[in-house]
């Protein structure tokens, strides 16, 4: 999907757009960063801020050399790693990856290119990371939007049972093979693996089975979902505890890698913060019969975030929040959990950009990562609308959707691109 000769009436519209969307996005200071309580994980990331870094030249990125790999790049588990049995099958349907908690919007008027420069910055005290630019998201990792010049990079996304299909053994090369053309290009990706899914996310990656089938040999509980999901008992410490494993082990590898612009913390289904966003009237029902009570999601929550901020040090780490708690208890609410992260210094990502939706604090006051809620022909809108709300957060990345970048939508894909700076 690449352009590389413009019709005149895009580049006009490019010419109008983009001088203006720069100013919005470059002209004042953006956020008010995290004062002194936030001080341990922030100074860490700015101290290596500070250090150098391994170089963005090689796709291998600190660590073992990866095992050879038949695999094309895809994301799916390599014959040189094998995959994991799968726990439950279930009956996966085709479908993309959207924030499933935020339901389609009717459809808005369609907006010109230069309608994206319309959005008014909020008050600021503090300078922000600049825009790094416009990422491509979903698609099952492939990497055909490399050498798109309006496209910054990548989020990457994998399961847990991909990458560790039996203990210890980490398939790493599924990861260095799909970092490899953007690295290649000069352009760099956010990671994000999850231990849980919806059947009809990836079935290339068995998305319905997030979890390796050895952590429930050893007798951790899971649900399983209307759609054939398994999902495992997050709270359960055999569960954690081998969680922390490979967390070690995936910082390990990555921590510092200049090619990784950020890693995603993964609590809940999707790596968002929640245990289950299902349509699923017996929701709770089905979660309590394994345990479930918001206070012990809390607890998983609070120290699967203490894991990730201890192994890594250098790599910025971006919280998902999506209504948190499933349970309705007094004083559980999501903005518990943006306030815990945001007084640690972790950025934050926005997994449903609306359009017409304002965020309220303690958003913006670290960098925001805006991912759109879903692809516009499922949700119904336009993506100038989209990516006018996207601006308004001031992101530091912008998450689109692949089969949103195409030729149709190259001006204003292009408009904003073009506001991109070089920090990270």
């Amino acid at each position: 999907m690449q352009s590389s000769h413009l019709p005149p009436a895009f580049r006009r519209a490019v010419a109008y757009g983009a001088g203006a969307l720069a100013a919005v996005l470059t002209g004042a200071a953006l956020y008010a960063l995290p004062g002194p309580a936030d001080a341990p994980y922030q100074a860490r990331i700015a101290d290596a801020a500070a250090s150098s870094v391994p170089s963005a030249g090689s796709a291998t990125p600190a660590g073992d050399s990866p095992t050879p790999s038949t695999d094309s790049g895809s994301g799916t588990a390599s014959a040189a790693c094998g995959t994991a049995s799968a726990p439950t099958p279930g009956t996966p349907s085709a479908g993309p990856l959207t924030s499933p908690d935020i339901e389609p919007a009717t459809p808005s008027a369609s907006a010109t290119p230069s309608d994206v420069t319309s959005a008014t910055p909020s008050a600021t005290t503090s300078a922000a990371p600049s825009f790094r630019g416009v990422y491509a998201f979903s698609g099952g990792n492939t990497s055909d939007l490399a050498t798109d010049p309006d496209v910054a990079g990548r989020s990457l996304v994998y399961y847990w049972a991909q990458l560790e299909p039996r203990r210890g053994q980490y398939c790493w090369n599924l990861i260095d093979q799909d970092m490899k053309p953007w690295v290649a290009a000069g352009k760099k990706v956010v990671l994000r693996v999850s231990a849980a899914g919806w059947a009809r996310w990836d079935t290339a990656a068995d998305s319905a089975h997030g979890t390796p089938a050895w952590v429930y040999a050893q007798g951790v509980k899971s649900v399983t979902e209307q759609d054939g999901a398994v999902m495992p008992e997050y709270w359960n410490q055999t569960f954690e505890s081998d969680l922390d494993t490979f967390l070690a082990a995936f910082a390990a590898r990555y921590d510092g890698d200049a090619a990784v612009s950020a890693v995603d913390i993964s609590l809940g289904v999707g790596g968002e913060s929640k245990a289950d966003s299902e349509k699923n009237p017996d929701l709770l029902s089905l979660w309590q019969a394994v345990g479930y009570t918001d206070e012990l999601w809390w607890g998983y929550a609070q120290h699967t975030i203490g894991t990730y901020t201890n192994v890594f040090h250098r790599t910025p780490l971006a919280l998902m929040p999506d209504r948190t708690f499933i349970g309705g208890s007094d004083g559980y609410d999501e903005n518990k959990i943006v306030n815990y992260a945001v007084a640690k210094g972790i950025w934050l990502q926005d997994n449903g950009v609306v359009p017409g939706r304002t965020l309220s604090a303690p958003w913006g006051r670290t960098p925001v990562i805006a991912e759109m809620r879903g692809a516009t022909g499922d949700t119904g809108d336009n993506l100038a609308d989209d990516l006018r709300a996207a601006v308004a957060e001031h992101p530091v990345l912008i998450l689109v959707f692949t089969s949103d970048i195409t030729d149709a939508n190259r001006a204003v894909l292009h408009q904003v691109a073009a506001t991109a700076g070089t920090g990270g």
